[in-house]
């Protein structure tokens, strides 16, 4: 449970630490501009994304009656809390802090790597597109893509890719396999579960390691209807960012056994990820961890109320994504889209850069929580 009562400290008046009132979801330049009638709805990150004055003030509350215990270079203290719980949450052995998800990543598949140097990943992946080549470069690993312009690679291919290592003229072998799912570049599609299952099978019998980028897993945990473990234990480790889902101000979490967190600090520390204190991460995240999961399914009704009103308007169109989570695209019948977004900001309720100003690709969160839908649509046909 939460050590306080957040939905009462973030919707109503508070005080931070330095005595300046908070006001739901939106910081003090803001609530110089927008009344508390108008709280934050904003539709561009996966978290509550939090001002520095709102994160402030929640550490201050977190921290009122001195019991939170700091760490010593990520070690200890609030983040053993932290990792003990969410080594349980997704049923490993094991867990630890890292700073950044591109550092949790890296080091999970280079450890299940080993001297087997080459790793099968997506084509369309953070770890092959969005982490300047660290594996490659760092560790030395062969990356093999798969699965190009897809979310999803299957088993068939997996067999291709491990038979081109394991017959070429110079035999190698295979050493880990990651799949990350939501798929970001894909606007969080799900990695398709039954492929899934069997690439993970197969894995197992030819002795491969399994690592699961699993950044945004709470929100495919809630859209797909399985449980946590049943996406876990197809994997040897998994990472969970910690503030996509649970508002820290950075870190993730690389769980799975107890041998192979045991040292990985060292690991750690060498890649120049031994911060000297992480509390303020770790405090919040692990404040968050209880409570996201039926907050962000209440958000999904209120999106579903949404989108049922939005189906009875001319001038709005609501697009869900196949086999998506939290990301949907909104059509406005207009001639001038991204004036409607500046209109929308002074109503303090903040969407994206148009898309080749034809539509809005916007993101399910926890703050549209904020708001009546009645009330949202309203604003659009008044907006507009």
């Amino acid at each position: 449970m939460s050590k306080f009562d957040r939905r009462k400290f973030l919707k109503l008046a508070g005080l931070s630490a330095f005595s300046f009132p908070l006001m739901s979801f939106q910081s003090m330049e803001m609530a110089k501009h927008y009344p508390a009638a108008k709280p934050k709805v904003q539709f561009i990150r996966d978290g509550l994304d939090h001002s520095p004055e709102e994160y402030a003030a929640l550490l201050a509350q977190l921290t009122k009656d001195n019991a939170l215990q700091t760490d010593s270079y990520s070690k200890g203290g609030v983040v053993a809390a932290l990792e003990e719980k969410f080594a349980k949450i997704l049923g490993k052995e094991s867990a630890i802090f890292m700073p950044t998800g591109t550092l949790a990543n890296h080091i999970a598949i280079r450890k299940h790597a080993g001297n087997k140097r080459k790793v099968i990943v997506q084509a369309e992946s953070h770890i092959y597109n969005d982490s300047g080549d660290c594996a490659q470069t760092i560790s030395s690993l062969n990356l093999m893509p798969l699965g190009e312009g897809q979310t999803s690679f299957g088993l068939d291919e997996v067999l291709k890719a491990i038979a081109r290592a394991e017959y070429g003229r110079v035999k190698t072998k295979v050493g880990c396999i990651s799949i990350e799912s939501p798929v970001r570049r894909a606007d969080n599609q799900m990695f398709d579960f039954d492929e899934m299952q069997a690439i993970s099978q197969l894995a197992k019998q030819k002795g491969i390691k399994m690592h699961l980028d699993g950044a945004r897993l709470f929100n495919a945990v809630v859209h797909s209807g399985l449980e946590v473990k049943q996406f876990t234990q197809l994997f040897d480790t998994v990472y969970v960012s910690l503030y996509k889902n649970f508002n820290a101000a950075s870190g993730a979490i690389l769980a799975g056994t107890k041998a192979f967190c045991e040292g990985l600090f060292h690991t750690r520390r060498m890649f120049g990820g031994g911060m000297p204190q992480v509390w303020p991460f770790a405090a919040v995240a692990l404040d968050y961890v209880d409570t996201f999961m039926p907050e962000y399914q209440n958000a999904l009704s209120l999106f579903s109320q949404l989108k049922t009103l939005i189906e009875k308007e001319k001038k709005f169109r609501i697009e869900t994504i196949s086999n998506g989570t939290n990301v949907f695209r909104f059509f406005v019948d207009t001639a001038n889209i991204q004036q409607f977004r500046r209109n929308l900001e002074s109503e303090n309720i903040i969407f994206p850069a148009a898309v080749e100003d034809k539509y809005f690709k916007l993101k399910i969160n926890n703050t549209l929580n904020n708001r009546n839908m009645n009330d949202l649509v309203s604003l659009f046909n008044k907006i507009l």
